[in-house]
């Protein structure tokens, strides 16, 4: 029996019904209540009608739309930020996949071009980290500065879906290595994110960013792509699991990098757990300006 506990805790395993064995504790409650609706904004028209649903005593600055690729410019990347008062946060949220023709853009590019290298050591896939800098050179380095500037005590708080979660790992390892962020002070959740870099990347992220939960919805096969070191990509800890339709905090944590006890003990994927989490469907519900059903 010894023997068995001590290769779960080797291999990440923890169930809900177990204290986490990293440094930080993921909750259902904060994930649900604020991260379905933010990540639903980037998608919006409108942000401010979605944030009002959940954000009372905020202020939102640049929501930003670039061209993203380089096949005619038709797919767009998104990202903006904000911030809350109530929760003393500053809040930076990327915008998931667009359609299909950008899922289909950037698996070709992440799995058959070159990577490239990030702040604070390790390669990332060229998409994600072109992306990045396309939005963050578009207004959100300067609002975010002024953010901290201002509220130099606030936490920060960084997100995506999808593309958007990659993003996020990203634009987490660059506040933390560039000094805008400390290791202490800064969340990161991300919703379905792609095996964003390499093992290296990897490491590091998990050095810098401790509050770092990837949540995964039942059979997405987002997660899965690239496959586990294909051109090398390998995912950061930690992965959050819900092997359900997501309505009660029923989830499982696994601390590893790459873990047989999560999502990856699935042999079979889903395109349509990608789209809804916690019982959202983000991007409808989004472009909807958050208006009618959140389901649908």
């Amino acid at each position: 029996m010894r023997r068995v506990v001590a290769l779960l805790l080797l291999l990440g395993a923890v169930s809900v019904a177990g204290a986490p064995t990293n440094h930080a504790t993921f909750s259902d409650a904060f994930v649900r209540k604020y991260f379905p609706t933010i990540f639903a904004s980037t998608e919006a028209p409108n942000a401010a009608n979605c944030l009002d649903k959940v954000f009372k005593n905020y202020e939102l600055k640049k929501h930003i739309n670039v061209k993203c690729d380089e096949t005619d410019g038709l797919d767009t990347c998104s990202g903006l930020t904000f911030v809350s008062h109530d929760d003393k946060a500053i809040v930076i949220a990327f915008r998931g996949t667009k359609g299909k023709l950008q899922l289909l853009v950037e698996s070709e590019e992440i799995m058959y071009r070159n990577k490239t290298a990030w702040y604070g050591g390790g390669n990332v896939g060229s998409y994600f980290a072109h992306a990045f800098n396309l939005i963050w050179n578009d207004g959100m380095k300067t609002d975010l500065n002024l953010l901290i500037h201002k509220y130099p005590t606030y936490e920060i708080w960084v997100g995506g879906h999808s593309l958007g979660g990659s993003m996020a790992a990203l634009a987490a390892n660059f506040l933390i290595s560039n000094g805008l962020a400390t290791s202490s002070n800064l969340k990161m959740i991300t919703f379905g994110e792609p095996r964003t870099g390499d093992k290296e990347f990897a490491d590091i992220h998990d050095s810098l960013v401790p509050y770092s939960y990837r949540v995964i919805h039942k059979k997405d096969i987002v997660p899965h792509i690239p496959l586990n070191g294909m051109e090398g990509f390998h995912h950061h800890r930690s992965e959050i699991w819900y092997n359900n339709e997501m309505a009660t905090a029923d989830f499982k944590e696994c601390d590893a990098q790459e873990s047989p006890f999560c999502s990856d003990s699935h042999l079979d994927y889903m395109i349509a757990d990608h789209h809804r989490y916690y019982g959202m469907f983000m991007s409808f519900y989004g472009r909807r300006n958050c208006t009618g059903d959140p389901a649908n």
